[in-house]
């Protein structure tokens, strides 16, 4: 950790930034964190995605929970909670659940897609949701609304009305790149990986089907 902090104060702010976005689009991409995220939308939505979708979100977020992306957020996760348990004094191990390990994967998520530009952020949304059109305009692309969100933060904190708005906060283009994160990209994102977190249970019971006679009907070589 010490090194890491060091090599971080030898680089430059756009070197860190960098590596931060480059953090950010892995995150974003990571199909085990995909999965995670789905299987908690379909199952927390079951009305929206109907029992084939709640089915096959099932298999996903119990097969990603069982990975290693998994398995080292569920360490973390121990490790943090062991770390403020011991510092006030209390006897014994934490139980960290399947909750406790999404709540920490959904969190890294919606930080991370706070750190990229618009642009960026619009192509991984496309990348997981094909059926997802949407031309952002040239104007927008380089916003990150991580940095918008500073911005709005400096100024509530420095303002001495209580009625200042977001509004009053930002230029137009900096309003339009928030509401087109908020409205736009963060749930068309969501979305896109819980649909296709979703999709398998639709074909699950023909597939099972489809192999037992497959199965039957392979040479007697192919078996073995």
């Amino acid at each position: 950790m010490a090194n890491q902090k060091q090599l971080q104060k030898e680089m430059t702010p756009e070197e860190i930034r960098a590596q931060q976005r480059n953090f950010a689009r892995k995150t974003l991409e990571n199909k085990v964190f995909q999965g995670v995220l789905g299987g908690n939308q379909v199952r927390s939505n079951p009305f929206l995605y109907g029992q084939f979708g709640v089915t096959g979100a099932e298999g996903t977020y119990e097969e990603s929970m069982g990975s290693d992306d998994a398995k080292k957020a569920r360490d973390a996760a121990y490790k943090r909670a062991k770390a403020r348990g011991d510092s006030l004094g209390v006897y014994g191990e934490p139980a960290i659940t399947n909750y406790e390990v999404s709540a920490d994967i959904i969190q890294q998520i919606e930080e991370n897609k706070q750190r990229l530009p618009l642009g960026d952020l619009v192509e991984i949304v496309k990348g997981v949701a094909p059926g997802f059109k949407f031309d952002l305009p040239e104007a927008l692309k380089d916003y990150v609304i991580d940095d918008i969100q500073t911005k709005i933060n400096i100024a509530k904190a420095t303002s001495r009305r209580e009625d200042l708005k977001v509004e009053d906060i930002l230029t137009e283009t900096e309003y339009d790149a928030l509401m087109v994160y908020q409205g736009i990209l963060s749930q068309a994102y969501n979305r896109g990986v819980a649909l296709r977190t979703a999709q398998p249970g639709y074909f699950a019971d023909l597939n099972s089907a489809a192999e037992k006679v497959s199965e039957k009907y392979k040479p007697k070589e192919e078996k073995k």
